[in-house]
């Protein structure tokens, strides 16, 4: 009998030294969580949500009402935040491990624009220098998105707003305008590539050349302007990605370092110019349907004319990716092209507003106030830690663009939103 209570005394010690080993074991430990959120501040973003959950999924409360503190046994934890503003949704996600003491966890938020974005406009110079000099319009595109675009394939040109002020010869007997199809004007370039042959990464940027040659002072290739001439703001262009070259035209210039976009069709009869007193500007997908650009510029189907007019190429509204309204200056009467689908607003650069005292033409010698070396660009939302900067992209070019214009800056960086 006391053998047995001998070997039960020490089964009960044994029980005893397990029960502090598994005390040992559960022990916990303070983790505390700070959250911040990448290009913006976290106290002005709206409905901040951070979990903490084990590797069961299971989530874990927190000790505190102000901050993130939890009392965790050791193993692998997943700390997930989401907080989010007018224009960008924020997520963060941070694994870690608790092993003998306690810790910290930074846990950083990153955007993502709501609205869908992807190739969009980022800058359009078009309004020339005085007199008389227009060979130095560029236009910037920006990938706004967080996944990679392509080029390859997408179209570049103008649409053609017709003629008259509140009206339209493209409109029909009652006001309306078409309402599905878009008609071209001047030339409609294409991006060679069969499919991913030229990549934008996220936040990338690539500028399109009228001319891809230096209009600088200094430059030494090919240029029209005259002592009488103010200086470019583009300066040397023929760093630029790509150019609008036209072979046929005998004063334009092919930069050989310069990739030109395709030509698949065009009415002009000059060299490509958009025009200092705005445009409706836009690219665009070949439309579905169609294996190849030539197979949509070759099909009947896809022409239209007002009456008394010659037949234009014309694009369904379903393939635009990125309109914007270009318009002469801010008490425009000129019809809108877009609809709001596409473009809802329309932006300008000043100085050709008929209704200031000081606008004048002197058709003798073209000295316009319309050429003002101003571009129209894209208001910038966001600017990350790394430097990379969001645009705003609504479908609105009057909310989306810097009304007015600016004087044009090539490939212009961003420190801070506007």
């Amino acid at each position: 009998m006391k053998k047995v209570l001998f070997f039960a005394c020490l089964l009960c010690g044994a029980f005893a030294f397990t029960s502090c080993d598994d005390d040992e074991v559960a022990k916990k430990y303070e983790v505390k969580v700070t959250v911040s959120a990448d290009g913006a501040d976290l106290a002005s973003l709206q409905d901040l949500s951070v979990k903490c959950m084990n590797q069961s999924g299971n989530v874990e409360a927190s000790t505190s009402e102000t901050e993130y503190i939890y009392k965790l046994v050791a193993g692998t934890y997943t700390v997930q935040g989401s907080a989010s503003n007018d224009e960008f949704n924020f997520l963060g996600e941070e694994t870690f491990t608790v092993a003998d003491q306690d810790m910290a966890v930074s846990l950083k938020l990153t955007p993502a624009p709501k609205a869908k974005s992807g190739l969009i406009f980022k800058e359009i110079y078009y309004t020339g220098v005085p007199s008389y000099y227009f060979k130095d319009g560029f236009y910037e595109l920006v990938n706004n998105s967080d996944e990679v675009q392509y080029l390859d394939g997408i179209l570049f040109t103008q649409i053609d707003r017709g003629y008259g002020d509140e009206g339209s010869n493209w409109m029909d007997s009652l006001g309306n305008k078409p309402k599905d199809f878009y008609p071209l004007d001047g030339y409609v370039f294409q991006f060679p590539g069969s499919g991913k042959e030229y990549p934008v990464e996220p936040g990338q940027s690539i500028v399109i050349a009228s001319q891809a040659y230096n209009h600088g002072s200094t430059g030494t290739d090919p240029r029209e302007l005259t002592e009488e001439d103010a200086e470019s703001p583009a300066g040397d262009l023929s760093t630029a990605d790509w150019e609008l070259n036209i072979p046929s035209k005998p004063t334009n210039y092919d930069n050989p370092n310069v990739p030109s976009l395709n030509i698949v069709w065009s009415n002009a009869t000059t060299i490509c110019f958009f025009g200092v007193f705005g445009f409706p500007l836009c690219i665009a997908q070949v439309p579905e349907g169609y294996a190849s650009v030539e197979e949509f510029v070759n099909d009947s189907i896809n022409y239209n004319s007002y009456a008394g007019g010659k037949p234009k190429l014309c694009i369904p509204t379903s393939a635009v990716i990125d309109a914007v309204d270009v318009q002469r200056h801010g008490e425009s009467k000129i019809v809108k092209v877009f609809w709001p689908t596409e473009d809802a607003g329309y932006t300008y650069a000043t100085g050709a507003d008929p209704s200031d005292p000081e606008y004048s033409t002197d058709f003798e010698s073209w000295i316009s106030p319309s050429y003002t070396g101003k571009s129209v660009r894209r208001k910038c939302t966001m600017v990350t830690e790394s430097g990379r900067a969001y645009f705003k992209d609504t479908n609105n070019s009057t909310e989306d663009f810097i009304l007015g214009g600016q004087t044009a800056v090539v490939r212009r960086q961003f420190t801070q939103p506007d």
